[in-house]
């Protein structure tokens, strides 16, 4: 337990092997794991992707939760079990390198925004030896360890126009899982969430939630010991068919639940600045503080987001409100059609999905 301790404490900051070579960045870090593997490879190289092969990553924790819609977790899946031909849509490559472009400029206008230095980091493998098949690769770090904190940045799409695109108002829900789960593996109780676009930016402050955790990490724990692994030791058999009969379901029995808790704490999370055109505007409120860290904050409505909603990402019309009989048939799971007779969702169907994952 005090050697766990030791590489906890000393596994965020330390000095740098080799020296920066992105100007923006002001410190550079050497991140080790329970097995003092260096992974401070430079993002996106191969040594960086040859680390995230065998690992289930932070970024993928809403699709292995189910909560896409369409085939995504199985397409997960496939990803880590079968020779991967990195094949993605358009769109979706697309918005990757939108995100990739724009990632220096964001960071640096963050640390323009917050005065705050920040940190790169490759690979980080979480340093416990029960959960070493998870990894992160935050933007950055914040400060040194205990009391620091984590720098994720998104740079939206905004459905293929970037430029017209506006800073969410309220953090989406489905990037919940990505960030609980990099608090976890490096041990830090914030984050900051930077919602960088042309035309403005905005900064939530985020606090660990243990109880989150546990729900989360309990679905992804079954989908790769129970779904990923089996099918890979399968193949290494040659038994292909035998691994096709690990194929996890699109949804957990819980991903109602991981939903519901998910925009809870989205809800939750507290705006600590936004900027539009180079006015810059802070918000403060008194409210509960992450460990560590004063809190500059204010609640927001969760119903004002920019971002997309849960309803969104499963059907791409937006929502409209029925006013007859003829608009929305309702049907008995909360469900029901719009004019084209296409299906929506609405928030009854997400109460009753949630009932059912508590009664699995």
């Amino acid at each position: 337990m005090f050697q766990n301790d030791i590489f906890r404490t000393f596994s965020t900051c330390a000095s740098p092997l080799i020296p920066p070579t992105n100007p923006l960045i002001h410190h550079s870090l050497f991140v080790l794991t329970a097995h003092l593997s260096p992974s401070d490879a430079p993002q996106r190289s191969e040594e960086w992707f040859a680390l995230r092969k065998d690992k289930l990553t932070t970024s993928t924790f809403s699709t292995a939760l189910g909560l896409w819609k369409g085939n995504r977790r199985c397409e997960l899946w496939k990803e880590k079990v079968f020779a991967s031909d990195q094949s993605n849509e358009a769109s979706k490559m697309r918005a990757m390198e939108w995100g990739v472009l724009n990632e220096a400029t964001a960071i640096e206008q963050y640390r323009s925004i917050t005065g705050r230095d920040v940190s790169p980091l490759g690979f980080a493998i979480h340093p416990e030896e029960r959960f070493t098949w998870i990894g992160a690769s935050p933007d950055g770090l914040l400060g040194c360890f205990p009391g620091g904190g984590i720098l994720e940045v998104k740079c939206p799409y905004n459905k293929g126009k970037p430029e017209k695109a506006s800073p969410w108002s309220t953090m989406p829900f489905y990037y919940m899982p990505q960030v609980q789960g990099q608090m976890e593996v490096m041990d830090r109780d914030w984050v900051d969430l930077f919602c960088w676009t042309p035309n403005g930016s905005t900064i939530f402050r985020l606090c660990r939630e243990r109880e989150y955790w546990e729900l989360m990490h309990g679905i992804l724990r079954e989908f790769w010991w129970e779904n990923v692994i089996p099918a890979r030791e399968a193949m290494l058999l040659g038994r292909e068919e035998e691994a096709k009969a690990y194929k996890p379901a699109s949804t957990h029995k819980q991903t109602g639940l991981m939903i519901v808790k998910s925009i809870k704490l989205a809800a939750e999370a507290k705006l600590l600045c936004r900027e539009i055109a180079g006015h810059i505007e802070f918000y403060r409120s008194s409210s509960k503080q992450c460990k560590g860290v004063e809190r500059e904050t204010r609640e927001m409505d969760i119903h004002k987001s920019e971002g997309l909603s849960w309803a969104d990402q499963w059907d791409p019309e937006p929502l409209q409100p029925a006013s007859t009989d003829d608009d929305k048939k309702e049907g008995k799971d909360g469900s029901g059609k719009n004019k084209s007779g296409k299906k929506i969702l609405s928030l009854k169907w997400m109460k009753n999905l949630c009932k059912k994952s508590q009664k699995q």
